[in-house]
């Protein structure tokens, strides 16, 4: 919670400049709940934060081009973009010539070993009182910030068992390549009998034995190849989507917010040009379906979200 008065910002602003706190990972939330289980990542949450398994969340910035034309930047959010917008450290930003090449953003500059980071400028995307875009770049305090914000957030992401996920998710994928490669190597097997059977076949039909004298090959057709072949298998196989959401109908969001407060872990906030206007929109966060657990209380919170849905393109 904010002091207007000691951090330099107007009394109206109090909401806004404590969700940004959250966003930039500047003060991240958490909950331990020792209710929830039996270890310590399952009393461990990070709930609240968006894009919990990145280490900086992303933001759109809107500025004008050199026509006057609304633009949008996509950009990682920092502890820096925080910063900038409070008085109290207004002496750790300086304006940065905009041709300067040794510049760079903020994240990726803290990425650096330190003994790379000689003759390099950190700074961050902002805009000016025209809306222009801009590059600002910040002080050695505010690196050290930058850093000790970042270790911060990847002890919590450490306690929220992200680690583990990560390691299943290796596995996961391990065992899926294993699978691919046994079933080309089935399939190679099956193609090669195929082959030896039209051979011995061709070879019975064109001697002169009689019928009766050679054996007959049988080839037996697999699960996977039944599969393939039988007209029910897709319908089979199949599974009725969680979720429906087409990107076309971004336009008609009106951002009621319903679904990425109720189901974050599928939906996120996003900034889009209509019309020449920016405007605030959700939108299904990419490859969130492959990652999510399927449980009977997420799909009764996708029903509810279908439901409120005030533009109804969620289904």
């Amino acid at each position: 919670t904010p002091c207007q008065g000691e951090h330099g910002i107007g009394d109206a602003a109090s909401s806004e400049r404590s969700r940004l706190a959250v966003d930039s990972r500047m003060n991240p939330v958490f909950v331990h709940d020792p209710r929830r289980g039996s270890t310590l990542h399952e009393w461990f949450s990070l709930e609240g934060n968006p894009e919990p398994e990145k280490t900086w969340a992303s933001t759109t910035l809107e500025y004008l081009d050199d026509a006057g034309q609304p633009k949008l930047l996509n950009m990682a959010l920092t502890p820096a973009h925080f910063a900038l917008g409070e008085i109290r450290f207004k002496k750790q930003f300086h304006k940065l010539a905009a041709d300067e090449v040794n510049a760079l953003p903020i994240e990726d500059y803290v990425e650096l070993p330190k003994d790379e980071r000689q003759g390099k400028t950190p700074f961050i995307w902002s805009t000016d009182t025209q809306r222009r875009l801009r590059k600002v770049a910040v002080a050695q305090a505010i690196v050290d910030l930058v850093e000790e914000r970042r270790k911060y957030w990847h002890l919590l992401q450490h306690l929220d068992g992200q680690h583990v996920a990560r390691l299943g998710e290796t596995h996961r994928t391990s065992m899926e390549a294993l699978q691919t490669q046994y079933r080309d190597s089935v399939t190679q097997r099956e193609a090669s009998l195929d082959a030896f059977a039209r051979a011995m076949s061709e070879l019975a039909a064109s001697s002169k034995a009689p019928v009766g004298a050679s054996r007959v090959i049988p080839v037996v057709a697999t699960a996977n190849s039944a599969a393939a072949t039988s007209p029910g298998a897709v319908a089979t196989v199949a599974s009725e989507a969680l979720v429906t959401y087409d990107v076309a109908d971004q336009v008609k969001c009106t951002d009621c917010k319903t679904c990425y407060q109720d189901v974050p872990e599928l939906f996120q906030k996003t900034r889009i040009l209509v019309d020449g206007e920016s405007r605030d929109v959700a939108q299904m966060i990419p490859g969130a379906l492959a990652k999510v657990k399927v449980t009977p209380e997420l799909k009764a919170r996708i029903r509810r979200v279908a439901a409120n849905c005030d533009a109804e393109i969620i289904r």
